[in-house]
Order: C-alpha cells, then structure tokens, then sequence
C-alpha cells in the first residue's frame, strides 16, 4: 500500500525541526538518505496516513516530529535488518527509541535484533516493552509467547500470597524474582510491625513492582498507607558520561534514553487487576520536577525503592527523600550492582552527608539498606 503523501516547501522550521528532517548518519559516520518502505516520493514529503497508530492511551507528539524523526529511520532500521546487517540496525533503533516517540514495531524489531545478537533475555524485555505501548500488536504477542517458557522465571519462594500476585504483575515488570521477593517481604514486615510511613518507588515503568507493592499494603496493612509512583512514562532520561555497564556507555548498551517505556496507563491496568488504584498515587515527571514538588503530601516515608538507572536520577531521589525515610527505615536499589552512575550517586551522597551506609546484596544487581539510626 503506497502512503499519501504531501509535497512542501522546503523545511524552515526550528534548529530540531531542521535536524530531525536532515538525513541520519549511517555505520560508516557518512549521511545517508534514509531507506523507506514506499517508492520514493518527490522532493521533501511528510507522510499523512501513517502505516500504523499507537493505542489511545498513548502520548501523541507534534506531527512534524513524528513524521520526520522516526518514519524514515525505522524505514532504514527495517531495511538493514532484512540485508542482515543486524548490528546497525539495532543501533539506529536505540538511536530512534531516545527520541521518546512510540512507534509501533520498533522494540519488536529491537527483540528480533537481540535474537539475532544471541540475546534472548534482551528479546523477551523488548517485546513486553513492544506490548505496553501497543497491547494488541498479534506479531510480538506470537514472540513473546515463544520466549515465554524460557525467560519467565518460576518462583522458588513459597509465601501463598507472593506466589500468586507475582504471576500475576510479572508482564509488567524486568525486576528479578530475588528483588521482588525482597520488594514483598519489606512491604509485609513494616505492615506487620506496624511501623509509620507511606511508601514510594522511583522508577515504575509497566507498574508491576508498584502493584505488588500495593497489593501488600492492601493485604497486611493495619493503617491506610499510600505508594507514590514516580516516573516519566516516557522512557529513561538522558544518561550521562558515568552511566555505563563495565565501562560500556547506556547508550551503546541498548538501554539508553527512551527505553524501559509504557505508558502511566499500563500502571493503571495492572493496579486495577489487583484492586489497589485507590492505593497507588502515580506521579509524572522527572523526579528533579516531582519529588520537592510531592515530599511534602507524602510525609514521612517507611520504604523508599530506588530505580531510577541513572547517576543524576538516582542523586535527585536521594537529595530529595533521603531525610523523609524514618530512621531504620528500608531502602532497596535495584541498579546498584548494574549502573556504574547508580552506584556514584549513592556513594557520593553518602561521602557528601558524612555518613555510613551498609549495603547487603540481593542479586548482584539490587541491594537494600536502611537508613542509619543517626
């Protein structure tokens, strides 16, 4: 099917505008024009009736910015997947996921890559992401069903409740088994103590660690208790030069700006299959914006769950609700083990404050503390 398609004029728009209508750089640092998947249309075109439409819970941007700054360069990431050149394809997709545009097929073709590359744990989080910002895409459903079996770990905890809420929020989340074990059991005990405090998790994306959270305040709680879910729900935020993985930049990770994508809506879904919506208070925003603007509705804090990836991220939500969580109260962080830039920031912080923070291993990935007595 050919698109329709408009002639313009030739581009006179913003310095962004101008860049994202320029052509993308291929693998050997030269400009190429970029591939699409119609015949070729004369001079500057803009694409009127896109191929495919994201779901309507999904953020709609500017028209230019979705014509020019994903149509033709997913068209390229297509084309050179199909010439076998997998590797430039996966990095032209990371390239387009950092423009935080959804765009149906793009992290299908990035778990199709992955597959490709030998990584099919990759491939298994790609195609939830694909699924979260488009529920009824039939193609990564059929790969997601294949991946299944292999990459959906079966519990070994045999707590009745955990074993039956962590089947369930287990689509909505790319936390381990090990930390979402952790995540439950500090929920239950400060419930089971009785100890005062809200709660807050920075960093949601699907919304499955928030719901499991939820649903054990719901469960054990003997006071009324709110979560307050932080995130963009948008993607990741740009990383910085500390954020990398054994010396490897975020970006060239494949886990850049842009990733770990769903919409506030997929939050929304699974805390309404729990029945905890009156329970979670989700929060949109970058945390620098929404934790000083929030700290003081949500008060004291008894758990506080770091996953914001990133150096800078990871030091606002410190900076921000490190003085909020009672004394003795628990802190889990799920990329310190993971992030070079995750593990500074806490560091760094606790060099600054002057003070001793004694961190016990999860998984190699996440470890948890709690905040000194003084």
């Amino acid at each position: 099917m050919r698109c329709r398609a408009t002639r313009l004029p030739p581009l006179r728009g913003t310095k962004r505008q101008q860049r994202l209508a320029a052509p993308w750089t291929g693998v050997d640092n030269k400009p190429h024009a970029p591939a699409c998947c119609c015949p070729p249309l004369p001079a500057l075109c803009i694409v009127t009736t896109p191929c495919s439409a994201p779901s309507p819970s999904t953020p709609r941007p500017s028209f230019l910015r979705t014509a020019l700054g994903v149509s033709l360069p997913f068209a390229r990431a297509r084309l050179l997947f199909a010439l076998g050149r997998v590797d430039a394809a996966f990095a032209l997709t990371t390239r387009i996921k950092a423009l935080k545009i959804p765009t149906r097929n793009l992290d299908l073709l990035r778990a199709q890559c992955r597959l490709k590359q030998n990584s099919p744990g990759e491939a298994f989080e790609f195609a939830k992401e694909e699924l979260r910002l488009f529920p009824n895409n039939a193609a990564a459903e059929r790969l997601l069903t294949d991946l299944r079996t292999r990459f959906t770990p079966t519990t070994t905890y045999q707590d009745a409740h955990y074993r039956a809420w962590v089947q369930v929020i287990r689509p909505y989340t790319m936390v381990s088994d090990d930390r979402l074990w952790q995540l439950f059991s500090w929920a239950k005990r400060i419930c089971e103590e009785d100890r005062p405090g809200n709660f807050a998790e920075c960093g949601v994306a699907g919304g499955g660690s928030s719901a499991l959270i939820a649903k054990t305040i719901a469960t054990y709680s003997k006071r009324p208790r709110r979560l307050y879910a932080f995130d963009t729900f948008e993607g990741m935020p740009a990383p910085r030069a500390e954020d990398t993985h054994q010396g490897v930049a975020a970006a060239d990770t494949g886990w850049g700006e842009g990733t770990c994508a769903a919409p506030m809506q997929s939050l929304r879904n699974i805390c309404r299959e729990l029945a905890v919506t009156d329970i979670v208070v989700p929060v949109q925003g970058f945390f620098a914006d929404t934790l000083p603007a929030t700290r003081a509705e949500m008060g004291e804090l008894a758990f506080l769950h770091l996953d914001g990836d990133w150096y800078e991220s990871t030091r606002d939500i410190l900076v921000n609700l490190y003085d909020q969580v009672a004394p003795g109260g628990y802190m889990q962080i799920d990329d310190y083990g993971y992030w070079e830039g995750c593990r500074r920031a806490i560091h760094d912080f606790e060099r600054e404050r002057g003070l001793t923070f004694e961190l016990h291993n999860i998984d190699g990935v996440g470890h948890w503390m709690t905040r000194p007595q003084s």
